[in-house]
C-alpha cells in the first residue's frame, strides 16, 4: 500500500521525460501492479508459517493475500493518480517523515482499502460463519484478476486525466 498510492510521485523527477517516451500508462501502470501483486504474493508466502499456530488465520492471510492482488492493487494505482507529491529519493531524509507525504487526502483513499475487506469478510461471515468470509474475499480477488483489462481501462482514463496536473505538480 506505501509503495503503490505513490506511484506517478516515485517517478516525479523524470516523470516529464517519461510522459515524452513512447510508453502507454497501460504498460506503466501494469509494470507499478505487476510490482505491488509480487510483493503481495511474496508477503503472504513468507506467512507460512502461521499455518502451525493457527489454521484459520492462515486462511485469512491467503485469502487477503488473494484479495489484496485482486482487488486492492488497483485501488492503491486508482488513489495514486490523485496524490502528486514529489518525492526526492536522492534526498538522505525519509520520504514518509516528509510532511507532505502524509495528509487527510491520503488517509481518505486508503480508507477503502482497510474498510472493503472487513464489509466483505463481514458479509460473508452472515451466510457462514467463517468460510463465508473466507470463500467471499477468495471469489472477489479472483473476480478482480480476472476482470484486470477493465480495471485498468478505468484507472488509465484517471491517469491521463491527471497528468497534466501531476506534470504541474512535479515541476514545483
Amino acid at each position: 500500500m506505501l509503495f503503490g498510492q505513490y506511484v506517478p510521485s516515485w517517478d516525479s523527477s523524470y516523470y516529464p521525460l517519461l510522459m515524452t517516451q513512447n510508453v502507454s500508462y497501460r504498460d506503466y501502470l501494469m509494470s507499478k501492479w505487476l510490482i505491488i501483486a509480487l510483493g503481495t504474493f511474496v508477503s503472504t508466502i513468507l506467512c507460512f508459517f502461521y499455518i502451525f499456530v493457527d489454521l484459520k488465520l492462515f486462511y485469512l492471510i491467503l485469502a487477503m493475500g488473494i484479495f489484496n492482488i485482486g482487488i486492492n492493487g488497483y485501488f492503491v494505482l486508482w488513489g495514486g493518480a490523485y496524490l502528486k507529491t514529489p518525492m526526492d529519493l536522492t534526498a538522505a531524509k525519509n520520504v514518509f517523515g516528509d510532511k507532505n507525504a502524509f495528509n487527510l487526502r491520503v488517509m481518505l483513499i486508503s480508507m477503502p482499502k482497510v474498510l472493503l475487506p472487513i464489509l466483505f469478510y463481514f458479509l460473508g461471515s452472515l451466510i457462514y460463519p467463517f468460510w463465508g468470509g473466507f470463500v467471499l474475499l477468495i471469489l472477489i480477488g479472483l473476480a478482480g484478476i480476472f476482470f484486470y483489462k477493465y480495471a485498468f481501462q478505468f484507472i488509465e482514463k484517471i491517469y491521463i486525466r491527471e497528468k497534466y496536473a501531476a506534470l504541474a505538480a512535479y515541476k514545483k
